[in-house]
């Protein structure tokens, strides 16, 4: 059986944690539950370290905050007629990923930033990655409208970075793997 390289490990292992972070995240956007703990800004972790809040982008216009983002979904559902909620579907159609750093550090916990021994290097490395994904799809505003839904297209470009809580305890529950540190997002 051949061996994989370090390389080909973390080219694997960032393709599969894209792959997980972006049906995650466009499921929530579907389903219209919360997205804001996948961000920066809501990890004590990153908040300790100053670590700058996450930069959202979205159509152009600067958004504060990931609830600021939620705020603005939860306007897309809104049935213009009406002011109803309706129906918002987002496909994804395809998505890249590119490594950007393979030993991303920021507010990473003591013994990671520390590590020199192997174990601990071997067994943090592919979690130590600083990713950009760069996702494009179509979504689709439904509602009680008569006629066909519109429809549009988008552009997601996320720059993710490890997140510790994670990394220091794999098994713990309800974190994800990786946090948004910079999101624009662009339909047209």
């Amino acid at each position: 059986m051949a061996t994989v390289s370090k390389d080909e490990a973390i080219i694997r292992s960032s393709g599969e944690a894209a792959r997980a972070f972006t049906d995650w995240y466009y499921t929530q956007l579907t389903d219209g539950k919360p997205i804001s703990s996948c961000y920066v800004n809501s990890n004590a972790k990153y908040l300790a370290a100053s670590h700058p809040p996450a930069d959202i982008c979205i159509n152009g216009q600067v958004v504060a905050t990931p609830e600021e983002w939620e705020a603005l979904l939860e306007q897309q559902r809104l049935i213009s007629f009406t002011q109803q909620k309706g129906k918002v579907k987002y496909e994804v159609e395809g998505f890249d990923v590119h490594v950007i750093n393979k030993d991303y550090r920021f507010a990473a916990p003591a013994e990671i930033v520390a590590a020199t021994d192997a174990k601990m290097m071997q067994r943090t490395e592919d979690a130590r990655l600083m990713m950009v994904v760069t996702v494009a799809g179509s979504v689709t505003f439904g509602g009680k409208e008569k006629g066909t839904p519109p429809k549009q297209h988008f552009s997601d470009v996320f720059v993710l970075v490890p997140n510790w809580d994670y990394v220091t305890r794999p098994k713990f529950k309800g974190h994800k793997r990786y946090l948004v540190a910079s999101h624009t997002y662009r339909a047209y």
